[in-house]
Protein backbone atom coordinates (compact mmCIF):
# COMPACT_ATOMS: atom_id res chain seq x y z
CA UNK A 1 0.00 0.00 0.00
CA UNK A 2 2.84 2.31 0.64
CA UNK A 3 4.14 2.34 -2.73
CA UNK A 4 0.20 3.12 -4.18
CA UNK A 5 0.58 5.88 -1.76
CA UNK A 6 3.18 7.19 -3.38
CA UNK A 7 2.37 6.81 -6.64
CA UNK A 8 -0.88 8.85 -6.37
CA UNK A 9 0.90 11.61 -4.36
CA UNK A 10 3.43 11.76 -7.42
CA UNK A 11 0.15 11.91 -9.65
CA UNK A 12 -1.30 14.85 -7.97
CA UNK A 13 -3.31 13.44 -5.22
CA UNK A 14 -2.90 14.87 -1.30
CA UNK A 15 -1.95 12.39 1.50
CA UNK A 16 -4.95 12.42 2.55
CA UNK A 17 -7.01 11.42 -0.64
CA UNK A 18 -3.68 8.69 -1.10
CA UNK A 19 -3.94 7.20 2.03
CA UNK A 20 -8.02 6.57 1.68
CA UNK A 21 -7.44 5.38 -1.81
CA UNK A 22 -4.52 3.08 -1.10
CA UNK A 23 -6.40 1.54 1.50
CA UNK A 24 -9.37 1.12 -0.96
CA UNK A 25 -7.02 -0.01 -3.61
CA UNK A 26 -5.53 -2.63 -1.21
CA UNK A 27 -8.87 -4.14 -0.97
CA UNK A 28 -9.66 -4.44 -4.73
CA UNK A 29 -11.27 -7.66 -6.18
CA UNK A 30 -8.11 -10.43 -7.65
CA UNK A 31 -9.71 -9.77 -10.97
CA UNK A 32 -8.88 -6.30 -11.21
CA UNK A 33 -5.50 -6.31 -9.54
CA UNK A 34 -3.66 -6.48 -13.14
CA UNK A 35 -5.13 -3.48 -14.30
CA UNK A 36 -4.66 -1.41 -11.23
CA UNK A 37 -0.93 -2.58 -11.16
CA UNK A 38 -0.63 -1.56 -14.95
CA UNK A 39 -2.01 1.47 -13.77
CA UNK A 40 0.31 2.49 -11.13
CA UNK A 41 3.21 1.64 -13.45
CA UNK A 42 1.98 3.81 -16.56
CA UNK A 43 -0.83 6.07 -15.87
CA UNK A 44 -1.79 5.85 -19.59
CA UNK A 45 -2.60 2.34 -19.69
CA UNK A 46 -6.67 1.92 -18.69
CA UNK A 47 -7.63 -2.01 -18.96
CA UNK A 48 -11.03 -2.14 -19.50
CA UNK A 49 -13.39 -4.50 -18.02
CA UNK A 50 -17.07 -5.99 -18.21
CA UNK A 51 -18.97 -7.25 -15.11
CA UNK A 52 -22.47 -7.99 -15.09
CA UNK A 53 -22.90 -6.33 -18.61
CA UNK A 54 -21.54 -3.18 -17.18
CA UNK A 55 -17.88 -1.90 -18.46
CA UNK A 56 -15.73 0.11 -16.74
CA UNK A 57 -15.10 2.26 -19.61
CA UNK A 58 -19.07 3.01 -19.84
CA UNK A 59 -18.95 4.00 -15.76
CA UNK A 60 -16.72 6.51 -16.42
CA UNK A 61 -17.67 7.97 -19.59
CA UNK A 62 -21.08 8.08 -18.06
CA UNK A 63 -20.17 9.35 -14.65
CA UNK A 64 -16.71 11.73 -15.25
CA UNK A 65 -15.02 9.32 -13.30
CA UNK A 66 -11.04 8.78 -13.72
CA UNK A 67 -9.80 5.25 -14.04
CA UNK A 68 -9.26 4.76 -10.30
CA UNK A 69 -12.66 5.81 -9.18
CA UNK A 70 -14.13 3.72 -12.20
CA UNK A 71 -11.75 1.00 -10.78
CA UNK A 72 -13.52 0.90 -7.33
CA UNK A 73 -16.81 1.44 -9.02
CA UNK A 74 -16.77 -2.07 -10.96
CA UNK A 75 -15.40 -3.61 -7.10
CA UNK A 76 -18.40 -2.58 -5.74
CA UNK A 77 -20.15 -4.16 -9.20
CA UNK A 78 -18.18 -7.61 -7.95
CA UNK A 79 -19.23 -7.01 -4.17
CA UNK A 80 -22.55 -5.91 -4.17
CA UNK A 81 -24.14 -6.79 -7.94
CA UNK A 82 -27.42 -6.22 -7.07
CA UNK A 83 -27.59 -2.64 -5.17
CA UNK A 84 -24.54 -1.86 -8.06
CA UNK A 85 -25.94 -2.25 -10.79
CA UNK A 86 -29.70 -0.88 -9.82
CA UNK A 87 -27.41 1.97 -8.80
CA UNK A 88 -25.27 2.94 -12.11
CA UNK A 89 -28.21 1.81 -14.21
CA UNK A 90 -30.36 4.80 -12.48
CA UNK A 91 -27.26 7.41 -12.89
CA UNK A 92 -25.41 7.08 -9.10
CA UNK A 93 -27.09 9.31 -6.93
Amino acid sequence: MKKTVEILTARGYTEKQAKILGESLSKIDASLKNGLDKWLEDVSIEKDFSIHGITLSEIKKKFNMTYIAALLSMDWVIREPDRAVKSINNGIK
